[in-house]
């Protein structure tokens, strides 16, 4: 099966040159585009999804990730039925626990279970059934989706942590996994989707496995480097065994989670100095057009379908066309 692409980035452009953007994405070979649900890190993640869904013909688009707490499960679907339909039918509902930006709305990292609760709901508003249900953290009563909607819109989960890759693995139409570069820790991260599709008598064939690296491509590699340097320094604090598989060592795991305790990419300025140069690569999806392209490369040999290029670039437009002619036409 031929690999897809999707280019996922935080909505922090104006919704001028956001547009622009989307635009590139759709008519330059992307299959996919994501847009971070960040709370207030960034704009609203559905007006954006909105501005994604007008000009554009083709590509398919979503949250990475909406959230369980920030608003009622029911809202959310309604949020991305509503995207459907004015995308003619190319919205994803893409679900996961969250980090520091719902923390500081005054909301907790959701459990595996609350999230497998989520997509209980979803798939039972889609069936345009009346759902009474209660959960752990929110109830339906009676509810229903009041006008027609796509009723196999695909659900995702992004997810990162073993027993969350072991749940999407159970039930979840696709999985943005996020484990970094290192084809140790891609394996270990398969290994554990594995186990959840095991369990629910599916394959991994079964799901779209799509590895969601968060990086920046740059004909000047120190600049890519020194873009990428802060996802580098998040995952020892907010996926520390990735951290270990990519051979980080300690004493710099400490020394990072003493400076960084969690959050946004950007916090963790400090902690990123820690950081030593040849690590970053075997966090990001980083580096020049051909450094990234063999990044690549190696990934897809690894059985993964679907590749997604968060990009934490401060130039969007020009680092979404580089990624769409050097790496994503030379692969499709």
């Amino acid at each position: 099966m031929a690999a897809t692409f999707g280019y996922t980035v935080m909505a922090v452009d104006s919704p001028t040159e956001f547009v622009k953007l989307a635009e590139l994405v759709d008519r330059s070979g992307f299959d996919h585009m994501w847009v971070a649900d960040s709370s207030l890190h960034a704009h609203y993640v559905y007006s954006y999804l909105t501005l994604v869904a007008t000009p554009t013909k083709s590509v398919r688009m979503g949250p990475n990730c909406t959230h369980p707490y920030t608003r009622h499960p029911a809202i959310n679907m309604n949020a991305i039925a509503t995207i459907d339909e004015i995308s003619g039918g190319r919205a994803i509902m893409n679900i996961a626990a969250g980090d520091r930006p719902v923390m500081e709305v005054g909301y907790q990292i959701a459990k595996p279970r609350v999230v497998r609760q989520m997509v209980e709901v979803c798939r039972k508003l889609l069936k345009e059934e009346k759902v009474d249900y209660v959960g752990d953290a929110w109830s339906l009563h009676a509810a229903t989706l009041h006008y027609k909607i796509r009723s196999d819109i695909p659900i995702y989960i992004t997810a990162s942590g073993p027993q969350m890759l072991q749940m999407a693995g159970e039930v979840a139409d696709g999985i943005l996994f996020m484990p970094g570069a290192y084809p140790e820790s891609i394996k270990f991260a398969l290994s554990n989707i594995e186990i959840g599709a095991r369990k629910a008598g599916r394959a991994l064939t079964d799901i779209d496995l799509a590895w969601c690296g968060i990086g920046a491509i740059d004909k000047d590699k120190k600049k890519a480097i020194e873009a990428s340097r802060f996802i580098a320094a998040w995952f020892p604090q907010m996926s520390p065994k990735y951290a270990e598989i990519a051979g980080l060592a300690p004493d710099v795991v400490q020394k990072i989670r003493t400076a960084y305790s969690g959050g946004h990419f950007h916090e963790a300025r400090a902690a990123a100095a820690f950081v030593p140069d040849e690590i970053i690569q075997r966090f990001a999806p980083t580096g020049t057009p051909e450094e990234v392209l063999e990044q690549i490369r190696a990934i897809l040999k690894l059985g993964v379908n679907h590749i997604e290029f968060f990009d934490i670039s401060q130039d969007h437009l020009a680092s979404a066309k580089l990624y769409a002619d050097e790496v994503v036409a030379r692969l499709k």
